[in-house]
């Protein structure tokens, strides 16, 4: 690997550096044109009572999406090109591979694949994951100012459950041209910037992932030319769990992931409540929360955008305190 041939000659900070800029020119420059083979959205749609179908997203239809494809095998490829090289690490990136891998297929699938279908293969994607994370490392638990081992099968039960609603919520908060990229790239530079001593070698894939993302948000603000899709909200969904478990603040997410639970994961609680428990919650407010300030509050997408980034940042900073002054 290239990081055996640079490690005698520059310092690892510099090579994750060179890392992130090679993966943010093969980003920027493959989505400048992107592949012919990237399928085109054909809009988000609700079937109503009559069984007709009306559009509830006509502005993307049309547009490449599954572009995710692209900047997460580039960012894989980065990863495991310019990191130390370790067995975890490559399992990871494979598992990350079979995550972009599900979401892509979705994206190009004639009829979108079905909740449970997508549903069983996050959770084998992510028991996957916390069987690998348990068999490398410990169940140790940094949580403000406190360190303590939690049993195996409770840190399993729960890194499961972490994984898993990254992945979803992250999905949902996909809906506006920008957002969701950008809040995600904000979130990856805080945690490389607080986690990377404690992270060590695994730091890299943090900032890696955050200047890819940055490629792609050249063509993703609005208006968009390229979507990321399944394939890359989910993704990233599942690095920003990984990052959080392998920094030993998986707590941390609960903060720094604040504007995804809110804006997609209220409205799958939303749902859950109603299917499970037959209540109607939140009845009046749409989800995700950007369809409510686009659609029922009439913002724009600039607004929307910058609303949750500036969000964004303040819970960024709130963690960084939490962890320096704790």
């Amino acid at each position: 690997m290239l990081y055996s041939l640079l490690s005698g000659r520059f310092s690892d900070i510099i090579i994750t550096v060179i890392a992130a800029a090679v993966g943010f020119a093969g980003t920027f420059l493959t989505l400048a044109k992107p592949p012919r083979f990237l399928p085109r959205d054909g809009g988000k749609f609700i079937v109503d009572k009559d069984g007709n179908r009306q559009a509830i997203n006509e502005k993307s239809n049309g547009k490449v999406t599954g572009a995710g494809l692209v900047f997460v095998i580039i960012f894989l490829l980065c990863a495991l090109l310019f990191l130390p090289f370790s067995v975890e690490t490559l399992i990871y990136l494979v598992l990350g591979f079979l995550m972009m891998l599900t979401g892509y297929l979705d994206d190009t699938a004639s009829n979108p694949w079905g909740e449970l279908v997508k549903g069983i293969l996050d959770l084998v994607l992510s028991v996957s994951t916390v069987v690998v994370f348990l068999v490398f490392n410990s169940s140790t638990v940094h949580f403000f100012g406190m360190t303590f081992n939690m049993p195996v099968v409770v840190y399993a039960i729960l890194g499961t459950m972490l994984i898993w609603a990254s992945i979803n919520v992250t999905n949902c908060t996909d809906g506006v041209d920008g957002l969701s990229g950008t809040v995600a790239t904000v979130e990856l530079f805080t945690m490389f910037l607080l986690f990377r001593e404690a992270m060590a070698e695994k730091s890299g894939l943090s900032l890696i992932l955050a200047f890819v993302l940055m490629a792609y948000l050249a063509y993703n603000w609005y208006p968009s030319t390229v979507l990321m899709g399944d394939a890359g909200s989910r993704t990233v969904g599942y690095m920003i769990a990984l990052i959080c478990m392998l920094s030993g603040h998986p707590f941390i997410f609960l903060l720094v992931s604040l504007v995804f639970i809110f804006d997609g994961g209220l409205g799958l609680l939303k749902l859950a409540v109603k299917r499970v428990f037959k209540i109607s919650f939140l009845d009046k407010i749409r989800f995700p929360f950007h369809d409510e300030l686009r659609k029922n509050k009439g913002w724009s997408v600039y607004k929307i955008v910058i609303f949750f980034t500036i969000w964004e940042i303040i819970d960024c900073v709130i963690a960084a305190v939490i962890i320096h002054m704790i």
